[in-house]
Parts: structure tokens; C-alpha cells; sequence
């Protein structure tokens, strides 16, 4: 575990704060579940934290903070806890503030000492950032798809990069000689323990300590970064879809065609659509499953009934009492793809696609929420009757 523990201890993206309220005692939270999530992972946590105060059979109070991906796998794996003083996030309830919403600031209290999270959250597969596996003290639970993207700035005249390209700007740089693209203070990267970074890394063949470019901590100072910069046509950078799908008004996405493929492709059927077609199908190869972990004892049991309450509901699994809200829409609303509209697979990060049928599809229920035509036709409880598959959420469903 040497080399978690060095992860760990590179966690520098948790900010800190003296004299917040303790997170134990903020009036209200109640039923409180600590998590360690990627930043990727924000707006998904936003909306889900909202929802989960206000469900009314199982309320539960998250209590969150963003790191890299490696850095919340070790933190899990070798039990570490949060730093002292460190300030965690979390969203009002409607009582609190009724008009609240994820596009607003969270709150904020002081974690109490000793408290290791509930839940931590990888943004691709832990065997991208360790070959260890995970103790037992800890159950590994997949999660919805997370796409990545090459972003530019909106004003950019370039709209695909191959993976050839690919791997001569961010694996040479200026020396690379592939323009626009050959001044590395508009490379705009992540740090070696940032799932973006190690996505992008194993779909185009450089490591991820070789890649050249400005190396960012956070999403936002990516954004920022290409946002900000007056190099237009030089500037591109690495952002989870969810994050670009937030600033298509400000930013561009790159169809990129991988190796072996004969056309770029961007995550969605076109460069407007928000359907993740290409995703769902293997067109665009350039995504992870989000991974989700929480704490267990010897017998398999859940330290937090809670916060395996939680993963279940992330991971689309059935869970006793149903939420009051819908957490297929809720997903498909940041830009992540459930596990049950996913139409490929693979085994690694990286790794070749193979074709995938979930044992419970929602295809169709996804598709009617991103604006793409629905492939199944619709049902309802009150004529559930199908001529091909199950009805479930108001269409016919097909399983595998």
C-alpha cells in the first residue's frame, strides 16, 4: 500500500477552513454520510445531496468534499482519515432554502476529527491509478459512465483531433509540430492522480506523468484557463463531459477519432445533441465507469447502511424505501450515463469495447430525458401490455 499512502498524502485539492461549525453539530443535518468525491462527480453530488434531505421515508445529510480520483481510492483502501479542519460541503433543504439550487454555492462545516469517509468515489477504473486490489474493508461498486472530452474555446476554428494527433501534442508538445496545437502554455492538463488525465492517458497512449502542458489541479482552472486565453486556436484542454455539457455556451468539444477508426466522433450524435449516442454505442471511446466504494466489515456488511443506500441509488440498483425522485433523470441531467443505457463495456481503463445488454435496460427512459427519439415504444400502468419487452418507466423496455 506504499504507494497509496503517497497518493494520500498528495490530496492538496481539500480546502481548509478554522472556526466552521462542525459538521455534527449544524442544526439539521441529520443522518450524515461523509464522502471524498472527484470533481467530476459536483453536480451529480449537488442535485443528490438536494434530493437525499428532502426524501421524505430515508432522509440522509451528505457531506461531501472533491479530490483526485488515486487520492480517494487510498484514502478508502488504507482507511485514512479526513484532515483536521478541513472544510467539506453540503446543500441546504427546501425548509432551509426553498430556492436554492445547484447552480448556487454550497454550505459549508468543519469535519470531525478522526472521520474517515463514508463513501470515496473513482472516476474510472481504481486499476488506473493501482494494482492493488481492494481490501476488505472495502466493497467496489460500479457506477454510471463518465465521459471525457477534448475541450477548446468556443471562438476556436478546430473541430477534431485523431489520436494520432493526440498523442504527438500531449506526449511532445511544441516539438510534436501538430498546429495549432504547438505552444504548451495553452495545454491546458491535469495532475497525475486526476481521472481526466488518466482516461485521456490510456486512450492515447501517453503516460500520464509524460504529457506536456500546464497541469491543473481542479476543472475549474481548466475552464478558466480556456475561457481566459486569448490563443483561441491554440488552446485546448481535458474536461469530464459533464463539466463541458455545463459551458457549451463558452466552450467547444473535439470529436476525436481513435485508434483504428476511420471518422472522429464526439460523445453525442452531434456536436448539439446531448444523448451520449456515441457514447452508449462505442463510437467514441474515450469513457470510464464511475466507481463508487464504501466501508464494509468481515461479514460484508455495510459500516453505514446510509451510505450503501446511496451507492445503490447512484448505481441504479433497487433500494428499499424507492426515492421520492428520479434518479435515472437526475443522472442523465449532469451528463453521466446509466449503467442501464449503456450499450458497450470494457474490463479496463482504456481497454478494447465489447458489446454489453444490461440485465435491466433504460434506454428508453434515458433517451426520452436527453432528447433523443425513443427506440421502444411507450407503456404506462394503466396499459402495461407490450409486444416486445418489459414495461418499465413508461416504455417497453427490451432486456437482455
Amino acid at each position: 500500500m506504499t504507494r497509496l499512502l503517497m497518493i494520500a498524502a498528495l490530496a492538496i485539492a481539500i480546502p481548509r477552513t478554522v472556526g466552521a461549525v462542525p459538521c455534527d453539530q449544524v442544526p439539521g443535518l441529520s443522518n450524515i454520510v461523509y464522502l471524498q468525491v472527484g470533481d467530476t462527480q459536483l453536480n451529480l453530488m449537488k442535485r443528490l445531496a438536494r434530493a437525499m434531505r428532502d426524501n421524505a421515508d430515508r432522509p440522509v445529510s451528505m457531506v461531501f468534499l472533491t479530490s483526485g480520483s488515486c487520492a480517494n481510492i487510498a484514502t478508502l483502501y488504507n482507511s485514512t482519515p479526513i484532515a483536521a479542519n478541513t472544510n467539506m460541503q453540503y446543500v441546504p433543504s427546501m425548509a432551509e432554502n426553498a430556492a436554492w439550487t445547484p447552480a448556487m454555492p454550497t454550505l459549508t462545516c468543519q469535519v470531525p476529527a478522526g472521520t474517515v469517509p463514508d463513501i470515496a468515489n473513482s472516476a474510472l477504473f481504481n486499476s488506473a491509478c493501482t494494482p492493488d486490489a481492494a481490501p476488505a474493508t472495502v466493497k467496489l461498486t460500479q457506477g454510471p459512465a463518465q465521459a471525457y472530452v477534448l475541450a477548446v474555446p468556443e471562438a476556436s476554428s478546430q473541430t477534431a483531433i485523431t489520436f494520432e494527433e493526440a498523442y504527438f501534442v500531449f506526449g511532445f508538445g511544441a516539438l510534436g509540430m501538430i498546429a495549432p496545437w504547438t505552444v504548451e502554455t495553452q495545454m491546458f492538463i491535469r495532475t497525475v492522480t486526476k481521472s481526466t488525465l488518466l482516461a485521456w492517458a490510456a486512450n492515447i497512449s501517453v503516460p500520464a506523468d509524460k504529457w506536456k502542458g500546464v497541469r491543473r489541479d481542479g476543472s475549474p482552472m481548466v475552464v478558466a484557463d480556456l475561457t481566459g486565453t486569448t490563443s483561441v486556436n491554440e488552446a485546448i484542454g481535458i474536461l469530464g463531459a459533464e463539466v463541458y455539457d455545463g459551458l457549451r455556451d463558452q466552450l467547444n468539444v473535439l470529436a476525436f477519432r481513435a485508434k483504428g477508426q476511420y471518422a472522429a466522433y464526439f460523445p453525442d450524435s452531434t456536436s448539439t445533441a446531448r444523448d451520449k449516442k456515441n457514447v452508449r454505442d462505442g463510437h467514441y471511446t474515450v469513457w470510464s465507469p464511475t466507481i463508487w466504494m464504501d466501508r464494509i466489515d468481515g461479514n460484508q456488511t455495510p459500516l453505514k447502511p446510509d451510505a450503501r443506500y446511496l451507492v445503490d441509488l447512484i448505481a441504479g440498483k433497487t433500494v428499499t424505501p424507492a426515492p421520492g425522485f428520479d434518479m435515472i433523470g437526475m443522472i442523465a441531467a449532469v451528463g453521466l450515463v446509466p449503467d442501464c443505457a449503456m450499450g458497450v463495456k470494457r474490463s479496463f481503463e482504456g481497454g478494447p469495447l465489447s458489446l454489453y445488454r444490461p440485465a435491466q435496460s433504460c434506454v428508453c427512459k434515458y433517451e426520452s430525458l436527453v432528447g433523443a427519439t425513443p427506440s421502444c415504444a411507450p407503456c404506462s400502468a394503466a396499459q402495461p401490455s407490450c409486444a416486445m419487452g418489459t414495461c418499465r418507466n413508461d416504455f417497453c423496455e427490451v432486456d437482455e
